[in-house]
């Protein structure tokens, strides 16, 4: 049995079941259930319990017996785990190991040790993860599945990329040789070091591998790459070509009912909306995402939503809250080994550092970043240690030395003036308007204006690309991306097949918009009371809104407590129909 096929042949499979009977049936939904298990894993459990209430009707010999429920047990490893059930994910990979026949399945063995991997993965697991690649291939060098073996290959490159310095590039003419399965994650692997080298690089290689994957019924690897792609169009400011990278897959990811895969989507739809400028909405998506993922191990999933969300909370003006949040995606990226990512990170947290006046704090995140920068060839890394150091004298430049060969007027103008144009040295890059107005303040401080005025033209005309303003409809992108529209309709979202409306069996839960506060009573709340105004609104429990803000649970407590005082409100209920009331909440029509 193959590993994975193209979807021609998974028809040919399901016509073939159609016409099966006795045993060629059960063997039939054995093989239709294994090519479905990481395409549509519903159905393929829905298959696996007809196979399992057919095998007693029928006398197979031990050893065949033996070999198709270790098959089985396979199937429901896979399904389990991508469905977050791990303790059922962990019990069917040991059920498929004490029924392994290597007579009968030749290649079941080395198949259990992908399960494996796969499970380790969804854990958060790395250091298992690649001992149980390391063993798949070892299983799979000793036969003649090219197939089997490529992919093991590849899903070790792809650790390799983001892990160590470059894997080393694959050669074109191997990549071709290849099956299609086997080019999805050389493909990847390539693209996985240019991430922060090479952006639009990365983009069409993310883009040829997930096109691949999709065909053979790898969704999950299908969407990652389609999003790792569309990350890396919005590293270059490109918003069109993010949208479309990721529109299709975010369609497929949300029906699939995986619990990592939805919300590693949904964080995906927040850094969306944060580079559309949307915040409020970008920080809803974002808690949206960690709920959806709050059920699951620790791993880069939530090491993303983190990093996202410590974005969104700084470009809100929440800096401190920003450091605490920024701080658990970093201890998640070192223990995953993400290391292009824990770079990003460190540079992004130097900076907020640097805004709050910690000047120790940011030299040691910044030396970390420069040290992993310069391992992996980072160079949109480089820009943000720029960006860093810019606002690090702009904070404590009584103490710090001035920059060698510095010809700018002050050290800040000179390191950010650095961030722009280490940044033009990336093909596509196009500076961000914030750095344009910071520059263009700097400038100013420094009574430079010619120069602060130019800066600030092109700050303007950043601004409207980064708003999306090149999007062709960016309210359209918005609606796809399962946001409703503040002061605008906003269409019910249609129940998927086997989807009810008290939420049974939903595959996903849609982005609320953020309710907006009345301008004439912004001053009664503090921005805290109203994040937990906006919160409780949505039936958030304390628990819950905690995790949400990133705070602790007397935290909580303390702004309810503040927040019912204000509004003269007895109960959670009550205080929610005062705001209302009040106008604080206001919903769109």
């Amino acid at each position: 049995m193959e590993y994975v096929v193209r979807q021609q042949v998974l028809e040919g499979l399901e016509q073939g079941l159609e016409a099966a009977a006795g045993v060629s049936r059960l063997h039939a939904l054995l093989a239709l259930a294994w090519h479905l298990r990481q395409r549509d894993s519903r159905r393929a459990e829905a298959l696996l319990a007809e196979f399992r209430r057919w095998l007693p009707r029928h006398r197979l010999p031990l050893a065949e017996a033996n070999a198709v429920m270790a098959r089985a047990a396979l199937v429901a490893c896979e399904t389990a785990a991508l469905f977050g059930r791990m303790a059922d994910a962990q019990a069917a990979l040991d059920q498929a190991r004490n029924h392994l026949r290597p007579s009968v399945d030749a290649h079941a063995a080395g198949d259990a040790f992908l399960a494996e991997a796969l499970l380790a993965k969804l854990s958060g697991d790395r250091e298992r993860e690649v001992h149980a690649l390391e063993s798949g291939l070892a299983c799979f060098a000793k036969s003649s599945d090219r197939q089997r073996w490529g992919i093991a290959a590849g899903m070790l490159a792809c650790d390799r990329g983001t892990s160590h310095a470059s894997p080393g590039p694959v050669p074109q003419e191997e990549v071709d040789s290849c099956n299609a399965a086997e080019q999805a994650f050389a493909l990847a692997a390539q693209a996985f070091p240019l991430c922060l080298r090479q952006p639009a690089e990365a983009a069409q290689l993310f883009n040829r591998s997930a096109a691949l994957a999709l065909d053979m019924g790898l969704l999950r690897f299908h969407c990652i790459m389609s999003m790792n792609a569309s990350n890396a169009c919005l590293a270059l400011g490109d918003m069109e070509a993010s949208a479309q990278c990721f529109e299709a897959p975010a369609s497929r990811a949300r029906h699939t009912g995986w619990p990592l895969l939805m919300g590693m989507t949904q964080t995906q739809v927040g850094r969306v909306l944060r580079h559309l400028g949307r915040h409020q909405e970008s920080l809803a998506a974002l808690n949206e995402a960690l709920l959806q993922m709050r059920g699951l191990p620790q791993g880069l999933g939530k090491a993303f939503a983190c990093s996202e969300l410590a974005f969104t909370l700084h470009a809100l003006g929440q800096v401190r809250e920003s450091v605490d949040v920024m701080w658990e995606a970093i201890g998640l990226f070192r223990a995953g080994c993400s290391m292009a990512n824990l770079a990003m990170s460190l540079a992004r947290q130097a900076h907020a550092l640097a805004q709050l006046g910690q000047i120790e704090a940011t030299m040691v995140a910044l030396e970390e970043a420069q040290s992993l920068s310069e391992r992996f060839g980072c160079p949109l890394v480089d820009v943000e240690i720029s960006a860093a150091l810019a606002e690090l004298h702009r904070r404590g430049a009584q103490n710090l030395p001035v920059p060698a060969g510095m010809t700018a007027p002050t050290a800040t103008i000179h390191y950010a003036e650095s961030a722009l144009d280490r940044g033009r040295l990336i093909r596509g890059w196009r500076p961000p308007a914030a750095l344009l107005d910071y520059l263009a303040d700097a400038c100013a401080e420094a009574d430079q204006m010619r120069q602060a005025y130019a800066y600030s033209r092109q700050a303007r005309l950043a601004h409207v690309q980064d708003g999306g303003g090149r999007l062709r409809n960016p309210r359209a992108l918005l609606q796809v991306l399962g946001v409703q529209m503040v002061g605008g309709p906003s269409p019910e979202p249609a129940l998927a097949a086997g989807q009810s409306a008290s939420g049974a069996g939903r595959a996903e839960a849609p982005v609320p918009s953020l309710p907006a506060v009345s301008p004439q009573h912004m001053d009664l709340l503090t921005r805290k009371e109203q994040a937990v105004l906006q919160l409780l609104a949505r039936n958030y429990s304390n628990k819950e809104i905690a995790q949400a803000m990133g705070v602790g649970a007397e935290t909580v407590k303390w702004h309810l407590k503040g927040m019912f005082s204000k509004l003269e409100a007895c109960s959670r209920k009550h205080a929610v129909t005062r705001a209302r009331t009040l106008g604080m909440l206001q919903y769109p029509e």
